[in-house]
């Protein structure tokens, strides 16, 4: 599934390229034909735009900082995609995947602690102590009620839709349904102790059971479930793809991968010895391999995993790599050119 067809450009920042989705530009003006103020339906839809953007962002620099990269983030009606790659490893990916919500979260603590700042100087409880402050459960939850009418501002009102939303939006993207960040969360934590393979079907099955939960929510719902209904296909739908690709051997750990180089470097088991012992070595052996040998030992294996990923692309084709492959075969790509351009400099 191509998400980027039917969209446009409208802009880039920190090297990361924003696109739209038409059907988003469709959805929001199909809402904004049947409003009725839609001076505020207007304001809302740019304040969610917006919320969404940060979030995907969040993922973005979540991917950069664990050594991935993230080039595009599309907006479409179902939310938003941030295209960010990152090292097939637990941490890396549960890094990626969390940085998100985290924008939500950040984004609550603010809007939160304004709103108890601004109920707290407005005099409202002026002749109320601490305990009926507490007990009105205005520092428990910011949108009680009684706070909108300590502060009748039309900003406060629109810090509270912010936090609202926010809320909204985090409550649901926790939700362990793959591909919702709680879904893929919920795979990056079980992943270090059953394996990926194992770690990936637990989490797809998981996730067609909640998506079928959301289906009959959103037909139970009537009319204002639609939103329910796609997002519950979509769903769905990703995590059967993401079996098929289990079952095609698509998915691979890239701390072990196709080629076990965890297993092929790992040091070797060394005899126990006491402390008045010297530590023996063959004679022909380097004491201290390093420098020129290791640059050498680095480049054999690479050349050899190289060919190995040519080969697979031969048989299987160039869709059925990996990540990790992948950047094996782009890095050596890299270390070519610059050699030829090293060799044509001299």
């Amino acid at each position: 599934m191509n998400f980027f067809n039917a969209s446009f450009r409208i802009g880039s920042l920190l090297g990361i390229e924003i696109r739209v989705h038409a059907l988003m530009v469709i959805f929001v003006v199909f809402q904004l034909v049947q409003s009725h103020d839609i001076r505020f339906d207007l304001a809302f839809y740019g304040m969610l735009f917006g919320i969404i953007l940060v979030h995907e962002f969040g993922h973005c620099l979540g991917a950069r900082s664990v050594g991935g990269d993230a080039r595009h983030i599309l907006m479409w009606p179902l939310g938003g995609l941030a295209f960010a790659h990152a090292p097939m490893t637990p941490w890396a990916q549960f890094v990626t995947v969390a940085c998100g919500p985290l924008v939500n979260v950040v984004f609550c603590i603010v809007a939160a602690a304004s709103m108890v700042a601004a109920v707290a100087s407005s005099g409202y409880y002026a002749d109320s102590g601490l305990w009926e402050i507490v007990s009105n459960t205005i520092w428990l939850n910011p949108l009680h009620p009684s706070v909108s009418m300590a502060v009748p501002a039309l900003w406060y009102k629109a810090l509270m839709i912010f936090y609202g939303v926010n809320l909204l939006l985090l409550a649901f993207n926790l939700l362990p349904i793959y591909p919702l960040d709680g879904g893929q969360l919920f795979f990056t934590i079980i992943w270090p102790f059953v394996g990926i393979h194992r770690a990936t079907e637990i989490a797809c099955y998981v996730g067609l059971g909640g998506a079928i939960l959301l289906g009959y929510l959103g037909l139970s719902s009537g009319g204002g479930g639609s939103m329910l209904i796609f997002i519950a296909i979509f769903g769905g739908f990703t995590c059967w793809q993401r079996l098929q690709a289990l079952r095609y051997g698509m998915i691979v750990d890239e701390r072990i991968g196709s080629y076990d180089w965890v297993a092929r470097n790992k040091p070797p088991r060394r005899k126990k010895r006491w402390f008045w012992q010297r530590d023996r070595k063959p004679a022909n052996e380097n004491p201290n391999p390093g420098g020129w040998e290791r640059k050498v030992s680095e480049h054999q294996r690479l050349d050899q995993e190289v060919d190995e990923i040519l080969k697979k692309v031969s048989q299987r084709g160039l869709h059925s790599l990996t990540y990790a492959e992948r950047s094996k075969l782009e890095r050596a790509s890299r270390d070519r050119r610059q050699a030829e351009r090293e060799e044509r400099s001299q």
